[in-house]
């Protein structure tokens, strides 16, 4: 008899625990689409610079589903049908949930930039790490979406970059290229999303 209290007391705390937790879950969910309550390519920034390294975080609402944006986002290789900056978007190597794209980038009226990287998806978590095998630069970048909603999206972008190469320009400039660079990634993500539907209106009207 008292061996069954003592199991029934541990199935009500771990009920408990599960419901508390249910419960913290669906309150974050709920401040979350109050505080981004607007599609916005850029909800929150920081984009610092010490010495030659670069500390980064953007947070950006986009007013599609999750599942769409992560389609998207997927496709790096398409990066030059939906964006003017990238000259080249060539995928070099694909492997299991990992690709290598190689890319030309143009940004503001600075050179062309060229690198290679490396992209890790995480299905089940929505989650995208991008380190950069060559180029300019050693970055390292994840990316996360959260769902806002049944039609809106966070996506936050953390990250760092040392440059490889000193580049003469002022701090405002450099930073107003990755800050563009960041919102052309938005608007191919939604340019992305609308070929797709419309390539699917298409196909059903046939």
């Amino acid at each position: 008899m008292h061996n069954m209290k003592r199991i029934l007391a541990g199935v009500a705390v771990a009920v408990a625990l599960i419901l508390a937790y249910a419960g913290y879950r669906l309150w974050r969910s709920q401040q979350l689409a109050a505080k981004y309550a607007q599609a916005k390519a850029i909800a929150a920034e920081s984009i610092e610079k010490d010495a030659n390294k670069w500390t980064i975080h953007i947070e950006s609402v986009l007013a599609e589903p999750i599942d769409k944006v992560w389609k998207a986002l997927r496709q790096p290789e398409r990066s030059h049908e939906y964006m003017e900056a990238f000259k080249k978007s060539e995928l070099k190597k694909e492997e299991g949930d990992t690709k290598i794209v190689e890319f030309e980038v143009q940004l503001l009226s600075l050179p062309v930039q060229s690198f290679v990287s490396q992209l890790t998806y995480d299905d089940a978590r929505h989650e995208m790490t991008v380190k950069t095998l060559s180029g300019p630069q050693d970055q390292n970048s994840t990316y996360r979406l959260t769902a806002l909603g049944a039609d809106r999206t966070l996506l936050v972008v953390d990250g760092t970059a040392v440059d490889r190469i000193a580049m003469p320009l002022p701090f405002s400039i450099q930073q107003g290229a990755m800050r563009q660079l960041f919102v052309d990634q938005i608007r191919a993500i939604e340019k992305s999303i609308q070929a797709e539907a419309a390539k699917q209106k298409a196909k059903d009207a046939a």
